[in-house]
């Protein structure tokens, strides 16, 4: 038995499409209309400070809103009766969305491992805002003269974070025009400028082998008593790992041939030829439920190991039981074969 540490388009489409239409607003602008400036995202330099996997995925960075903006004469000189804005990058984040004040926002992908960004628009003298959304978002005023466009963004988490002082990149979030009818206004972009994101993500390191080959010693049928019973042998083996100051640390066992499995009976393996047997691990006497290779918090039949203290670096020696369990009346002996692997999650 093995036990294996695991480490917790069309893009073209829509920029092909945004460059028509800053082609068309040049041509059909306003001459009434103020030059419409772009507005640009400066989020401030943020430090993240705290276990890996600790946030939780969908939160964000800081308490408040990392940035916000008011343009109070966005569309200054124009009659505006619509807000259209187009985004020019198609990475939204599969599955996970953030929700504040009832508005749901989709998050967009950066070049930052485990960190997201949403942006909500609207109206200055709108009370609410929009996400910004694709493939587009349309936001009908009426008929406004002179309309001011108020801007706000933050940074969500979307998977573990890894340490490091990481450069946000500069981007071209959308293009936001303006209608009065047939015609569009403007044709500005919004921007995301560069910015410093420092990540201070503790974890723990193990300190026994990564791999490990269990063996259980030689039993005979008459060892077993039935369905469920186990002989009053096995082999004892211990996982340890050294956690940095502040991590709570939790895990999962997983059934590595078969990562589905939730119950406490490793799958047979490739080169099993007994059958009617399986195997258990059994930490504090009791057998491991699996679940999930997942380092998430709440992970299914994840358990709790221990915290860290302020000193840091503290050792944790998790000792853990193999043994076989009859599963089926009619056994037939044979060689048995299971694997597993253990996830840790630093919470």
């Amino acid at each position: 038995m093995m036990i294996n540490k695991k480490p917790a388009a069309k893009l073209t489409t829509w920029l092909l499409c945004t460059m028509v239409l800053v082609a068309i607003t040049a041509g059909r602008a306003n001459a009434a209309c103020a030059p419409v400036p772009d507005i640009a995202i400066t989020l401030p330099p943020l430090t993240f400070d705290g276990p890996a996997d600790g946030p939780t995925i969908g939160q964000p960075i800081g308490v408040n809103w990392g940035w916000q903006k008011s343009t109070p004469n966005y569309f200054s000189g124009c009659r505006v009766k619509e807000i259209i804005t187009i985004p020019s990058r198609a990475n939204i984040i599969s599955g996970i969305t953030y929700t504040e004040n009832g508005v749901t926002y989709p998050i967009f992908g950066t070049n930052v491992p485990g960190i997201g960004l949403i942006v909500g628009l609207k109206p200055t003298n709108d009370p609410s805002y929009k996400p910004l959304v694709r493939p587009i978002l349309y936001v009908f005023i009426g008929d406004s003269f002179g309309v001011g466009i108020d801007a706000q963004a933050k940074l969500i988490v979307v998977g573990q974070l890894k340490a490091g002082v990481y450069n946000i990149a500069d981007d071209s979030l959308a293009i936001i025009l303006g209608s009065e009818g047939k015609d569009e206004i403007g044709g500005s972009f919004l921007k995301l400028n560069p910015t410093t994101l420092t990540i201070r993500a503790r974890t723990c390191q193990l300190s026994s082998a990564a791999v490990q080959n269990v063996t259980l010693p030689p039993v005979a049928k008459s060892q077993f008593s039935g369905v469920g019973s186990s002989p009053n042998v096995g082999q004892n083996f211990i996982v340890s790992t050294q956690c940095e100051e502040g991590v709570n640390l939790y895990a999962t066992m997983t059934d590595a041939t078969n990562p589905a499995n939730t119950g406490n009976i490793l799958t047979l393996g490739e080169g099993t030829t007994a059958s009617g047997v399986g195997v258990q691990i059994l930490r504090n006497d009791i057998p491991v439920a699996f679940g999930p290779d997942s380092s998430a918090a709440g992970n299914l039949n994840q358990w709790y190991i221990g915290s860290a203290n302020n000193t840091g670096n503290d050792l944790f020696a998790i000792p853990f039981r193999a043994r076989y369990v009859q599963t089926d009346t009619n056994m037939t002996a044979g060689v048995v074969k299971a694997k597993t692997t253990i996830t840790f999650s630093y919470q």
